[in-house]
């Protein structure tokens, strides 16, 4: 099992693919480009907002607060968005709708800690021992916190789709009391920044581009970096 990644593409086993979804409709009128969607990559959304309006100063890009994957591709396919950036692949009803995915990057999809846990890596059996409440220390002496994304979104997708060892455990810890639910990528961010002893998922871009306070753990002894991504040690 090696490292998953947030893909930047579309593909049916992506741990998660992310999509340019465009309306076939022209820009608007006051020249306003709207933008939204999952939430891990609204901070690298806002760097390449900022960048493209300087060398086209006629039109205005809008990276709005995320709405979710799911959230965006409607709407776009509603005309209240012109793009949307998705963490999965198209759905069948999603295509009839006459929308157009493109790739344009992918990340690593990695499990993060809060700065003082003192860990750096991590293993599936490792995670699956957290998830079920059977490791509850770091080596810190902090208690082991999971913070969790709802069952419906697609880190939490891409968790269980590890291994059946690690659903299990992933729904275990949903039935567990006691546990944080981030809904929001940012949500979940900042419960991984201020919770002593947490753990949860997020991205290697959201980390960086929204320069948070938390570190992103090796996976069965693979870093999550670009440049393993690139040699193949971490598959999509």
């Amino acid at each position: 099992m090696g490292v998953r990644s947030r893909c930047l593409l579309l593909t049916a086993r992506a741990a998660a693919a992310a999509i340019l979804l465009f309306a076939c409709a022209d820009v608007r009128a006051e020249q306003q480009l709207r933008i939204s969607g999952t939430g891990t990559a609204l901070g690298t959304l806002r760097l390449l907002a900022h960048a493209f309006e300087k060398g086209n100063p006629d039109l205005r890009v809008r990276v709005l607060p995320s709405v979710g994957s799911s959230g965006a591709i409607s709407a776009v396919a509603d005309g209240a968005l012109d793009v949307a950036i998705a963490g999965r692949p198209l759905r069948a009803p999603e295509n009839a709708r006459g929308l157009v995915a493109i790739q344009y990057a992918r990340t690593p999809f990695v499990l993060a800690v809060g700065p003082r846990a003192g860990v750096s890596g991590l293993t599936a059996g490792d995670l699956a021992r957290i998830y079920r409440g059977e490791r509850t220390a770091w080596p810190s002496g902090e208690r082991v916190r999971p913070i969790l994304r709802p069952q419906t979104d697609v880190d939490d997708e891409i968790l269980r789709a590890i291994s059946p060892e690690l659903a299990r455990a992933v729904e275990a810890a949903h039935r567990r009391e006691g546990l944080l639910v981030a809904v929001t990528n940012q949500e979940c961010n900042e419960a991984l920044a201020r919770t002593p002893g947490s753990i949860g998922p997020t991205s290697l871009t959201q980390i960086l581009t929204e320069e948070a306070s938390i570190v992103p753990l090796a996976w069965n002894g693979v870093a999550p970096t670009v440049a393993n991504i690139a040699s193949g040690r971490i598959r999509w």
